[in-house]
Parts: structure tokens; sequence; C-alpha cells
């Protein structure tokens, strides 16, 4: 807390500098609009703005995204994406940590920023690039900090809860002067790492010729996680029912060895020490993929396959890949309603989320995976 209230006043007093860097540079911009997406999201929420970064692409701009680490491995290969900044490097830790990296922004001379969605850091962000236009999005609470700075964004959004996460995307391209672009998603696989899935596979036994499901355990938000023992009787029905094996996947070995414990099946396998990527190549090749809302839920539907979605406490109509031929949702039964959000992620426990979750039963996933696969 302290060092944000540092880093807010440091960004206070620079202020006046920055914004007449800023009107400087709206005088002479660069021959290429340079555009910095602000954000410090979750894989699959990074793999949700794809459409953004396919929008600026084609309008002609080159993109830096700002990032984590992990998160920045789905952008590897994405022709939209020109550069990254991970935000969680090293070398950006503790206040002058900060101050190296907002240097960084300054350097890049960036004429557009825009910063995706609310948090006290992030607003300052957004203003240290010395961009001549910069876009801040405020969400349904604001932090005295958020209220200070988005004064200063030449342009403010409002994301409101139960509004389609690629509406909001395409509504900031808007206004900065790009068209809007389809509903897709897009992760972008080599050559090489689909050779490591055919040969992990071949490993572990799969032949070519014989289908697999692959089932994500857990998510990066505990408040989201189904049972274990629940997604073990969906892998019984999949082998069951089609014959197909299943691939468990966790980066905790105990987790992935408990549900291997628990179907005691020679069709089942599990990987837990995979790259984030090699994970991707593999799910890549399956014929189906199951799980609650978490990133290689959205990496699945970016690559084309089959899914469903146990959406839990989560808002269906905020991100979750939208229902079709090839994704089917298993939300919650009535009465329950949504308890979290993408503005707004659920960290502490509620009776809506419990009863979401207790809610949703193995019936209603196999019914779902029965829909989609019939």
């Amino acid at each position: 807390m302290l060092r944000i209230f540092m880093l807010g006043a440091l960004t206070t007093f620079a202020l006046p500098w920055l914004l007449l860097a800023a009107w400087v540079r709206s005088l002479r911009p660069n021959a290429q609009r340079r555009v910095f997406v602000v954000q410090a999201a979750k894989i699959g929420d990074v793999v949700c703005m794809t459409p953004l970064f396919r929008a600026l692409h084609e309008h002609g701009d080159h993109v830096t995204v700002l990032c984590l680490r992990r998160t920045g491995d789905v952008l590897v290969g994405n022709p939209c994406v020109d550069a990254t900044i991970p935000i969680d490097d090293p070398a950006f830790r503790g206040f002058l940590g900060a101050l190296r990296l907002w240097r960084r922004f300054f350097a890049a001379r960036f004429d557009v920023s825009v910063v995706l969605f609310p948090a006290s850091s992030l607003s300052m962000m957004g203003l240290w690039t010395g961009s001549s236009v910069r876009v801040y999005t405020r969400g349904r609470v604001m932090s005295l900090m958020e209220r200070w700075f988005r004064f200063f964004y030449t342009q403010r959004v409002h994301y409101r809860r139960h509004s389609r996460t690629y509406d909001h995307y395409m509504h900031l391209a808007g206004l900065i002067g790009v068209a809007s672009v389809a509903y897709r998603h897009e992760l972008f696989i080599s050559t090489e790492e689909e050779q490591f899935a055919s040969a992990w596979l071949h490993d572990h036994g799969l032949r070519p010729e014989r289908r697999f499901a692959a089932i994500s355990l857990r998510a990066g938000n505990t408040l989201k996680e189904w049972p274990i023992e629940r997604f073990v009787a969906v892998a019984r029905h999949i082998i069951d029912r089609y014959g197909m094996s299943v691939f468990f996947l966790d980066t905790d070995q105990s987790v992935t060895d408990q549900a291997l414990s628990l179907l005691a099946d020679p069709h089942a396998f599990a990987a837990h020490d995979l790259a984030l990527r090699h994970v991707a190549a593999i799910i890549k090749s399956a014929s189906l993929f199951v799980s609650v809302d978490t990133g290689p839920l959205y990496i699945a539907h970016s690559l084309g396959v089959p899914l469903v979605d146990i959406v839990g406490p989560v808002d269906p109509l905020e991100q979750p890949p939208m229902p079709g031929q090839r994704v089917q949702l298993v939300p919650p039964p009535p009465p329950c309603e949504p308890s979290s959000f993408v503005a707004d992620t659920l960290r502490t426990p509620s009776a809506a989320q419990q009863a979401a979750l207790e809610g949703t039963t193995v019936a209603m996933v196999t019914e779902a995976i029965d829909a989609l696969l019939q």
C-alpha cells in the first residue's frame, strides 16, 4: 500500500511534464501509430483480448501488450502483436523497479495507450506513456487513486457487469478509430510444438487414430473449482460411452495423481510439468475439452476444440465462449445467479458461489457432452 501511495504521489507530481510531452507528441506522431495495451490479466483473459489485437493490426498499428510473463506465452507467434512487456519481470519489482518500467513506457513513444480493465496501479501506467491518446476503463467501484487519475485520460469508458468483453474491446477499438473484427479467439501453435505434442502422446501410448478428451481439473481461482470426484465421474462416462482416452491436466502432480487413482483406468493419463505452449499443442489434438472457467478452456476454444464449459459462479454473458456447434455451456441450475465477474472477480467464498458449484451435477455435464458429440 505504501508503495502504491508513493508511486501515486510521484505520478501526480509528474503530471504536468507527462501531459506536456503528450501534447508535443501529438504534433509529431509516429509514421506507424504505436498502440500500447495495458492489462495484467490471466491466461484466459488475454486469449479473449486477441480480437482487439487483430483489429489494431488490421488497422495498421504497431501493437505492444503489457502482460504477465506466463500469460505472454499465449501471444507467442501471434502476428497481430509486435511486442510484449512483462509487468512481473524481476527488474520491475519494488519502487525503483516500477520507475524503470515506467521509463520504458515513456521511451517507447507510444501514440495511444489503452487500459482495458480497472486497477489503481494500471491507472498510473497509461499516463506514464506520455501518449497523446489515453483511454481508461473504469469498473463498478473505483479507488480514490483511480478517481483522480482517470480525469487525465482523453477517453473514459465504464465497463458494466453483464457486458460482453468482446463488445467492450470493440467499443474501445472504435474510440481510437479502429473498425470492429469478427468474434474469434486466436492462439498460434508452431510446427515444432505440434511435433512435440505428437511425440508426447505417442510416448504415453496414445495412437494417432485413438481420440482423447482433455480435462482441466482446477482453475486459477479456487472459488471456481468443481470437485475432483465429479470430474472423474465425467471421465468414466467419456471412456465407457465414446471409447476415448482421457488426459487430466493440472500443474500439481498430487491433483492429477488423485484423479488417476480414483479413475483407475488404463485409458487415462496426465501431465503436470509441461510448458504452457506444449500443453496447448496437446489440447489442439484433443477431440473434447472439459473444465470450469479457466485459462486452458479459452486455449481450447481458440484452437477450435469442441468444449464443455462448467460455468459455476461466473457470469456467462461476459466472457465464456459463445454457445454453438462446438461449445456447450453448463450453467448452474435456478435460482443460482452469477457472483464472479470479469471486473469484479470473486475473492472470498459466498453462498451463491458454493450453490453454483454444488448444484452443477455430473449428469448435467455428461448431457452437455452427449449433445456436443452426438
